[in-house]
């Protein structure tokens, strides 16, 4: 029972009288998945026929599995996170302990200061990302389908997409307690609903509209577009609209709300 409610054991298997009493957690899918496997395995350890003949093939080609999905969905996940703790801690900080305050006195333009920060986490992404890539193709034998350029051009926008948006959030910020809040608030809900462990199509009809104009809902999509499927950029055309819109608007509206002080 112990096992069962850690999450250990999918299943609990008791005797009930002449049968077996199997105690599953119905919001797990392993304990219902378990359930139909004990019980399968239990019946036909008794003797119970099986009139139709069933044969059950496990996918295991390449390009077909969990892990080939998985991988372009934590390549979105660590552009988000490099976006928006990269730009947007970064400068809290430095705003924090009047580091912004100096540089306005000194003779370089306020823009190159923002400008070097965004391209700080460009230069990143040429490890990030190739590193990434190499371990699954080395571990998992994950091998992209697609063309690398246009992998490349994905890349680079999901990159600009969220240094602008790591760049609005610590517009007028003046801690580093209340940028790390501001930034949780923006993560937590695309992690869960934009795909990056999980299909989005699990959730009801009524938020898809909602979770198809997030950010990295549109990033990963257009990854796996190029990366899972091998289509050409003009196939990932909406997907790319959208982050090109978010890129727009959240750098407009970061260098009209920035602060210095």
């Amino acid at each position: 029972m112990d096992a069962l409610r850690r999450g250990e054991a999918a299943v609990l298997v008791r005797r009930s009288g002449p049968g077996v009493e199997l105690q599953v957690d119905p919001a797990r899918a392993e304990g219902r998945t378990g359930r139909i496997l004990v019980d399968q395995a239990l019946q036909e350890g008794a003797g119970a026929s099986r009139p139709v003949a069933v044969e059950i093939r496990e996918v295991e080609q390449r390009g077909q599995r969990y892990i080939d999905w998985l991988i372009p969905g934590i390549i979105g996940f660590n552009l988000m996170s490099t976006g928006l703790w990269g730009v947007g801690f970064y400068i809290t900080q430095s705003r924090q302990n009047r580091q912004l305050k100096r540089l306005v006195a000194t003779p370089m333009p306020r823009g190159h200061f923002l400008l070097a920060q965004i391209l700080a986490r460009f230069f990143f992404l040429v490890v990030e990302v190739p590193v990434l890539l190499l371990l699954a193709w080395w571990i998992f034998d994950v091998r992209m389908e697609g063309n690398v350029l246009a992998l490349t051009a994905v890349v680079i926008l999901g990159a600009a997409c969220f240094s602008g948006l790591g760049l609005l959030v610590c517009s007028r910020v003046r801690t580093t307690e209340a940028v790390s809040g501001l930034i949780n608030v923006l993560v937590m809900p695309m992690v869960v609903l934009s795909g990056v462990f999980f299909s989005p199509s699990r959730f009801p009809d009524a938020v898809q509209p909602l979770v198809a104009l997030l950010p990295l809902t549109a990033l990963n999509d257009a990854l796996r577009h190029v990366y899972n499927d091998g289509l050409p950029l003009h196939q990932a055309a909406p997907e790319l609209a959208i982050l090109v819109g978010w890129t727009v608007v959240s750098f407009v509206l970061a260098l009209r709300l920035f602060r210095w002080q």
